[in-house]
């Protein structure tokens, strides 16, 4: 699809609708609605939504929180230390995306030395609006000393993420040391 790979598929599921969707590309973000066996794109349901401001790359993750649609994505390369993530809001699950004023929500971190911070997933703890970012960085603290081979030695991080009383998504803080576990229905998970 538009002469670019096809690839950082992720899907999706309406709790509205009931209805799964399959997000892909790299340079463009494509959606098409599956099947109810998640096996097959329903016939004609495949577009291009790329978010307007110009940042998309790859890694597009989609939540629902409070009625709206909240489209993630990875901008720049996998190999540079700017690698980061933006956000978009939708009133449905195949856009139109509308771009927040400051939607960059997470990004390197030199005094830290954290760099290369994209391609995320969101983790909502069950039942509460507390919610987990989760993304890789170049491995520390050498990373940012290997060139664009950074790109291929990663560490997978989890830091909290909020939201503003606007449905904006706050600023992520990148930490060292991520998260503390917790418990969630008796079950172990992380917490900050």
């Amino acid at each position: 699809m538009n002469g670019e790979r096809n690839i950082d598929p992720d899907v999706f599921t309406d709790p509205v609708s009931g209805k799964s969707y399959l997000y892909w590309g790299n340079g463009f973000m494509a959606v098409a609605e599956l099947s109810g066996d998640r096996l097959n794109i329903v016939p004609g349901s495949q577009r291009v939504i790329t978010p307007s401001d110009g940042t998309f790359r790859e890694g597009t993750c989609v939540i629902f929180r409070k009625g709206k649609y909240y489209f993630l994505w990875s901008e720049d390369d996998t190999r540079s230390e700017n690698y980061r993530v933006r956000y978009g809001i939708a009133d449905s699950p195949v856009g139109p995306i509308q771009i927040p004023e400051s939607n960059l929500i997470l990004t390197k971190d030199p005094e830290k030395g954290i760099y290369g911070t994209g391609h995320n997933s969101v983790i909502q703890i069950p039942g509460k609006d507390e919610w987990y970012i989760v993304y890789h960085r170049f491995k520390r603290p050498e990373g940012i000393t290997m060139g664009e081979a950074a790109g291929y030695y990663r560490e997978v991080c989890i830091d909290r993420m909020y939201f503003g009383k606007d449905g904006t998504i706050l600023p992520v803080t990148p930490t060292l040391e991520g998260i503390r576990p917790v418990k969630v229905r008796n079950k172990s998970v992380c917490e900050k």
